[in-house]
């Protein structure tokens, strides 16, 4: 029992670390010319949008929208991939973010006749 009591300190320690990380995750992209610059947080949610060049006087409203939104795009990708990288690092093997089927479990590597051989009580540095 202290065994387990153990193990689900140091995971709930590991997880509020992993909770801090997210919650600093930002992503930035800039289109093409510099017409603009997008930074998103670890939600996708804008948080900066600047021109740092004159460049979008010279487009048209539709060519401009495009381009805001492309890149903006861009940024929510990034964030959403630095997101998935912190996560997966705490996640045990046999469930994955990704893919076709995100969140699939393979239970029987889980949860294995012998609870010792399960990776949810390995240290964070082994899974």
């Amino acid at each position: 029992m202290e065994r387990a009591l153990s193990g689900y300190r140091e995971m709930r320690a590991d997880l509020h670390s992993v909770q801090q990380k997210m919650a600093e995750i930002s992503s930035s992209a800039t289109a093409p010319r510099d017409v603009v610059s997008v930074t998103v947080d670890v939600h996708g949610q804008i948080t900066a949008v600047t021109f740092p060049q004159a460049a979008y006087k010279n487009m048209a409203p539709a060519e401009l929208a495009k381009v805001v939104c492309d890149t903006v795009r861009k940024a929510q990708a990034t964030a959403r991939e630095k997101m998935l990288e912190l996560m997966e690092s705490t996640m045990p093997p046999g469930l994955s973010m990704r893919g076709h089927t995100p969140g699939k479990v393979d239970f029987d590597e889980l949860f294995p006749d012998n609870p010792e051989d399960s990776p949810l009580f390995r240290p964070m540095d082994e899974r």
